[in-house]
C-alpha cells in the first residue's frame, strides 16, 4: 500500500509532467516551427514590447507573461510560446495539492492533475500562449488558498488567496465569478458560514481588489475600454436566444474536456443528492456550476467561445476524477487518459499524419490553416518595404499584427486606417490614423481586391504589387500594395 501511495507521489507526477512538457517544447521546435503564430499570439507579444498597466481587450498579465519570457528567452515564436511550457506544471501541481487538501488521497491527486494536464484543450493551449495560461494558474492557487483559509482560519491564507484572487483579475475579467463560487461555499455549507462574520474573508476581498486598482487606474483613464469590448464580443444586445449556438457550446466542450470526462461532468451536475452528501465534492461542485450554468446561457442568449468555460475545468476536473475513482471507475479515468493523449498526439502531429496516408491538406481540413503563410507573406512585404523605406498602413488587425511581428526590423511605427472612426483593437488606441492632414509617403496593404480607401484621401496613389501565398490548391493569402502620399482626411462621401 505504502509504494502504491509514493507511485502517486506529487514528486511523481511532477516527473511525468516535466516529461509531457519537454515533449511538447519538442513538438513546438521540431515539428511546428513553420506554422507560425495566431493572431492573438502576435497581438499579445505586439502588448508585450511596452509594460503597461492594461491593453485594449484584456488585463495585462499575459503581456507582462511574454515580456519576461521574451527578455530571457529571445524574440522568436518559441520564445513567445514558452510561457505556457512552464506554467501548466504549476497549475497541475495546486490541483494535485487542492484534491489531497479535499480528500486526502494521492490517487486521486495524482490522476486529477494528470488528466488535467492532459485534457484536450490544456493540450492545444500548451503549444500556444493565450489569457487561459495565467487566469487558469491563478484560478487554481486562489482555491487551494480560499480552502486553506477556510479550513486552518489563519489570516495569511486569507491574504494570499486574495493577492492571487487579485492576480487573477488582471489576467481575465471572469476571475470575478471566483468571488461568486467563494459566497456560495460560505452560504451553503453550515460548518463554514461562520466565515461570513469574519473580517478575515472581506480582508482578502480588499486585497484582491487592491492588486486590481492598477489595471482599474487604467481603465479609468481609458474610458473602461476593455469593459466595453467584453460585452460587444458577447453579442448580448443583439437577437437572443439561439438554441444552435448554446448546442455548439455545449458539442466543443467534448473537445475542451475530454469524450469521456465531459459527459461525466455533465452527469453529476444533476446528482445534487449524492455530490450534497460529500463535504469536499460540493466544495469543488459550486466552483463548477454556477460560472458553467452563466456561460451556458451566454451561449443560448448570445454565444459563448468553446474556451470561455476554461476556469471550470479546474475544480471540475477533481470533481470528475475523484467521483470515478470513488466508485472503482479507475479504468474508465484511465480510458479517459489514453484518449486524450490520443488526441493531443493527432494535434501534434496532423501534418505528418496527413502526408503519410497521402491525404491533400486543405483550408477546410487543415487546423492550422489560420497561422499558416504569415511569415512568407513577410519576407515578401519586408523586399517591397527595403526598396521604398516608407511607414506602412494597415486596414486590419490580423495582417497588422502579423506583419509587425514577422518583419525584421520590427515596424512598431505602422499605422491602421479607420475611416468609420470606431475602436475595436489596440491599434485604433494607439496606431490609428485620425481625421487630420498627415503628410508622408506610405505603404498601404490590404487584402481585399478594393482597398477602404477613397480616391480624395490621399494626394496620391499608385499600385506597387500583388503579393500572393500559395497555402493549397485552391487558396493562397493575397495581398495587395499601394503607394500612397499625403493623407488629407476622411472622405464624407
Amino acid at each position: 500500500m505504502t509504494n502504491t501511495t509514493n507511485f502517486y507521489s506529487l514528486k511523481n507526477f511532477l516527473i511525468i509532467a516535466i516529461f509531457i512538457q519537454l515533449f511538447r517544447l519538442g513538438v513546438l521546435y521540431f515539428i511546428m516551427k513553420d506554422y507560425g503564430l495566431y493572431i492573438d499570439e502576435v497581438y499579445y507579444w505586439g502588448w508585450a514590447q511596452s509594460f503597461e498597466l492594461g491593453y485594449f481587450s484584456k488585463p495585462p498579465m499575459i503581456a507582462w507573461l511574454i515580456m519576461l519570457t521574451t527578455s530571457i528567452f529571445g524574440d522568436g515564436e518559441i520564445a513567445t510560446k514558452i510561457g505556457s511550457i512552464f506554467v501548466y506544471p504549476l497549475t497541475s501541481s495546486i490541483i494535485y495539492l487542492i484534491a489531497i487538501k479535499l480528500f486526502n488521497d494521492n490517487k486521486i491527486a495524482f490522476f486529477s492533475a494528470l488528466s488535467f494536464l492532459t485534457l484536450p484543450a490544456i493540450s492545444m493551449s500548451s503549444i500556444i500562449i493565450s489569457t487561459d495560461v495565467v487566469l487558469l494558474l491563478f484560478w487554481s492557487l486562489s482555491i487551494y488558498f480560499f480552502l486553506k483559509a477556510i479550513e486552518e482560519e489563519q489570516r495569511k491564507y486569507w491574504i494570499i488567496a486574495g493577492f492571487f484572487a487579485g492576480c487573477g483579475m488582471l489576467s481575465k475579467y471572469n476571475m470575478v465569478f471566483f468571488l461568486i463560487s467563494a459566497i456560495l461555499v460560505l452560504i451553503l455549507d453550515k460548518n463554514y458560514r461562520q466565515v461570513l462574520k469574519n473580517k478575515d474573508f472581506y480582508i482578502s476581498i480588499i486585497v484582491a481588489f487592491i492588486v486590481f486598482i492598477p489595471n482599474l487606474y487604467w481603465q479609468f483613464t481609458h474610458n473602461f475600454i476593455s469593459f466595453a469590448h467584453t460585452k460587444e464580443i458577447s453579442q448580448v444586445e443583439k437577437e437572443l436566444f439561439h438554441f444552435d449556438k448554446m448546442l455548439e457550446f455545449l458539442g466543443s466542450q467534448f473537445g475542451v474536456f475530454g469524450l469521456i470526462l465531459f459527459p461525466v461532468m455533465l452527469f453529476l451536475l444533476f446528482k445534487f443528492k449524492t455530490i450534497f452528501s460529500d463535504k469536499s465534492l460540493k466544495f469543488l461542485y459550486l466552483f463548477v456550476i454556477p460560472y458553467f450554468l452563466f456561460i451556458t446561457i451566454l451561449s443560448l442568449l448570445s454565444r459563448a467561445f468553446a474556451n470561455w468555460s476554461a476556469p471550470v475545468y479546474v475544480a471540475g476536473t477533481i470533481l470528475v476524477i475523484a467521483y470515478l475513482i470513488k466508485n472503482g471507475k479507475i479504468k474508465l479515468v484511465k480510458i479517459s487518459l489514453s484518449l486524450n493523449i490520443l488526441l493531443a498526439l493527432v494535434l501534434y502531429f496532423y501534418h505528418p499524419i496527413m502526408n503519410t496516408f497521402g491525404v491533400e491538406l486543405t483550408k477546410k481540413n487543415d487546423p492550422y490553416n489560420r497561422i499558416s503563410g504569415w511569415e512568407k507573406v513577410a519576407e515578401n512585404l519586408d523586399n517591397i518595404r527595403k526598396e521604398y523605406n516608407y511607414r506602412l498602413i494597415f486596414e486590419d488587425r490580423k495582417i497588422m499584427s502579423e506583419m509587425i511581428f514577422y518583419m525584421k526590423p520590427h515596424p512598431f511605427d505602422s499605422l491602421i486606417y479607420n475611416s468609420e472612426g470606431v475602436v475595436t483593437n489596440h491599434y485604433h488606441m494607439f496606431n490609428n490614423i485620425d481625421n487630420k492632414p498627415l503628410k508622408g509617403k506610405f505603404l498601404y496593404i490590404t487584402r481585399i481586391d478594393k482597398p477602404q480607401f477613397k480616391d480624395t484621401e490621399f494626394e496620391k496613389i499608385e499600385f506597387i504589387k500583388d503579393i500572393e501565398i500559395k497555402l493549397y490548391k485552391n487558396y493562397s493569402i493575397k495581398c495587395k500594395v499601394y503607394f500612397v502620399e499625403n493623407f488629407l482626411g476622411y472622405s464624407t462621401k
